[in-house]
């Protein structure tokens, strides 16, 4: 538990470092995963266990939804996921 404690905590800090980094500038390619992601940390946000686990996943999905703002602002959709059908 003390592992994952400190695991968490140093992921925190990368994190907030890279955030701090200047500003997002939103392209085609930058926006193509976003909504993804933000799904991706939803379930792990679920999930999670530990207190210090929850609070760094959702400073994640509050910067990927910023993210996902700034793309839908200039214009950038990304890719929306499809269900498979079989014919």
């Amino acid at each position: 538990m003390k592992q994952q404690a400190i695991i968490a905590s140093v992921a925190l800090l990368i994190s907030s470092a890279a955030l701090a980094n200047g500003g997002f500038q939103p392209t085609a390619k930058a926006c193509v995963n976003v909504g993804k992601e933000i799904s991706r940390v939803s379930g792990e946000m679920d999930a999670a266990k530990s207190g210090i686990q929850k609070s760094w996943l959702k400073r994640q999905l509050g910067a990927l939804e910023t993210k996902h703002s700034n793309c839908s602002t200039n214009g950038f959709k990304g890719r929306q996921l499809v269900a498979k059908t079989d014919n």
